[in-house]
């Protein structure tokens, strides 16, 4: 479930960090050469730092541009309460895929209902059929029994859909990443999260190239080995049109350019914000994030919250001292 989780925190995330006033963003957009694999939120030890990618330290004026872009996307978090999108998304997969093209071509939706409630739904998937002969070429077909991902959080649990074992599996989060703290999770790209935790966890640059249109594209690679382990880098594509993000490109951590094209393309319509009012709450939008229903056959799974091991600081800190 990785996948799904950093996608979902992604979206929303950027989403907020260009709800407005964004034309001026785009204006000074420093340019450079030149795109979520997910799971439910995990306790996340304290981060070992790893390498520095090759492009750091950064320019001055690009450090200014890049800690406006967060400090803008810090402002206006709290502006978007809803968001709803529909998603396609392109699998590239090296080892067990196609040399050339995309694995697996996916279609679905992405719903987030603030502080804490997301929905992250496969709806269609269509798997690469290679060329029966020379003279005919690849094809993408839906194989029966095949699913896309599907899981709903409700703020305190994480319910995913397994079809392969017909299990509806609910992982319990533990009450440090349940309501706004969520910002602790893998990617503090959402949810309140700061600047300053950002570029702690993160070390982020302006790649939007001088041809692109209504576009900035921001880069960011991870500072610790916990968020490494999960992907190499995330290129964030936002259309300055809606200042939303349109596109998102995980790296899988194997990626090479020329050698290795592991990756994970999103691209983001009909994104929508801030749709519903209070007295909307009962439309089927908000009911998707009640627990799920249990199709008849299948077994349910409850995990109990993951605990995590504190670190020399957190263990020697007193309890009670403000963090």
């Amino acid at each position: 479930m990785h996948n799904f989780r950093i996608v979902l925190l992604s979206i929303t995330a950027f989403a907020v960090l260009t709800a407005t006033h964004g034309n001026d963003l785009q204006a000074q957009a420093v340019p450079t050469q030149a795109p979520l694999q997910t799971a439910p939120p995990t306790a996340i030890p304290q981060p070992q730092q790893i390498q520095a990618p090759s492009f750091i330290p950064l320019a001055d004026n690009h450090v200014a541009y890049v800690d406006k872009v967060l400090l803008y996307w810090q402002q206006r978090t709290e502006k978007v309460h809803l968001y709803r999108t529909k998603f396609q998304r392109w699998q590239f997969d090296t080892v067990y895929g196609p040399a050339n093209t995309f694995k697996t071509f996916s279609t679905g939706k992405i719903q987030y209902a603030e502080p804490d409630k997301g929905l992250f739904k496969v709806e269609e998937v269509l798997s690469y059929h290679a060329a029966v002969s020379p003279a005919t070429k690849p094809s993408y077909k839906a194989i029966p029994g095949v699913h896309g991902e599907y899981w709903v959080c409700d703020g305190k649990s994480i319910f995913e859909y397994d079809y392969n074992n017909q299990k509806l599996i609910q992982q319990i989060l533990p009450a440090e990443l349940q309501g706004q703290n969520i910002i602790n999770g893998p990617l503090p790209f959402l949810f309140g999260a700061n600047a300053a935790d950002i570029k702690r966890r993160f070390w982020v640059r302006a790649i939007t190239s001088p041809t692109a249109q209504k576009e900035i594209w921001l880069e960011a690679y991870p500072k610790s080995a916990q968020d490494a382990s999960n992907y190499q880098r995330i290129h964030i594509i936002i259309s300055t049109e809606d200042f939303l993000p349109k596109g998102l490109v995980i790296f899988d951590r194997s990626y090479v350019k020329g050698k290795n094209h592991s990756r994970t393309v999103f691209s983001f319509q009909d994104r929508n914000v801030n749709f519903a009012s209070t007295f909307d709450k009962l439309n089927p939008f908000f009911r998707n994030f009640y627990e799920p229903s249990l199709p008849s056959g299948w077994q349910k799974v409850v995990h109990a919250a993951p605990t995590a091991r504190p670190s020399t600081r957190q263990a020697t800190q007193n309890p009670n001292t403000p963090r």
